[in-house]
């Protein structure tokens, strides 16, 4: 059961020149992006929302650590992201862990649609996928992002993503509940590091995407630049959340790449950063 809330010239251009100029941006990037793989290629926390044999997060080998969620419920398993490098493997051990199979999934749920996070969609086709109604253009092919490095990455290389007709999308456009049984998953859009962004509430777990972010030394904050369309309407979407979550109703946040924390004021205020 599913139930919606309201809240709130042509000229062709030359290849070879196009194609100089993105392998000049790599070059220039690549020591930042290096930097940043050594130091966030970890989990944080992630004991906090690990309880098998009913729900069980993994993180799959690409650079960012990205991280997948199964869970079970009456309705089936469930996933919340899809992982990048690697993601097959871990996709099929982490439903092994729940006594299942990845054709038991009947629920996907998409923080966003970046190539981190979707690249084990082939394996469960056959679920419905939850996404935020203005990421489906880019999941689907149709459409792109503007921060720069998943922008730069799109131009260096294409990757495998479903046609617009391939899958059952569940498009949302507003807060929405989907009743799984005992449970129920919250689904909030915080629009800003990628158009569509949402953010997931199970089980106490606020799932936040890539509006959360961690990093040593520094701790948790918001969206990356870097990564994001707009870092301002990021903040903003995820304050907007924050005041319409009372405390008692959250325990723990996650970003998007298995960094987990404790979901008190501090935390709450961090992320705002």
């Amino acid at each position: 059961m599913i139930r919606g809330e309201r809240e709130a010239g042509s000229s062709e251009p030359d290849a070879g020149a196009a194609s100089a100029r993105a392998w000049s941006r790599v070059r220039r990037a690549w020591p930042a992006v290096l930097g940043t793989w050594l130091l966030v290629a970890c989990t944080h926390d992630l004991d906090l929302i690990q309880d098998p044999p009913f729900a069980v997060a993994a993180t799959t080998t690409g650079p960012w650590a990205s991280m997948i969620y199964f869970a079970r419920t009456d309705s089936g398993l469930i996933a919340i992201d899809l992982g990048w490098s690697g993601a097959e493997d871990v996709l099929l051990g982490t439903a092994r862990e729940l006594d299942g199979t990845v054709e038991d999934v009947r629920f996907v749920f998409l923080t966003h649609a970046h190539r981190d996070h979707i690249a084990g969609w082939p394996l469960v086709r056959r679920a419905r996928f939850v996404i935020g109604a203005a990421e489906v253009p880019p999941f689907t092919g149709q459409g792109g992002y503007r921060g720069w490095v998943p922008k730069l990455g799109d131009e260096l290389n294409d990757y495998p993503r479903p046609a617009p007709d391939e899958l059952d999308l569940l498009p949302i456009a507003s807060d929405t509940a989907i009743a799984l049984g005992r449970d129920t998953v919250w689904a909030f859009g915080v629009p800003g590091h990628t158009p569509g962004s949402t953010a997931y509430l199970f089980r106490g777990i606020l799932f936040g995407g890539d509006a959360i972010n961690w990093r040593p030394m520094v701790g948790f904050q918001g969206a990356r630049a870097e990564f994001s369309d707009s870092v301002a309407q990021s903040r903003e979407s995820l304050r907007r959340l924050w005041d319409r979550l009372p405390p008692e109703r959250v325990r723990v946040a996650c970003s998007a790449h298995g960094k987990c924390g404790v979901a008190d004021s501090s935390l709450r205020r961090a992320t705002l950063r």
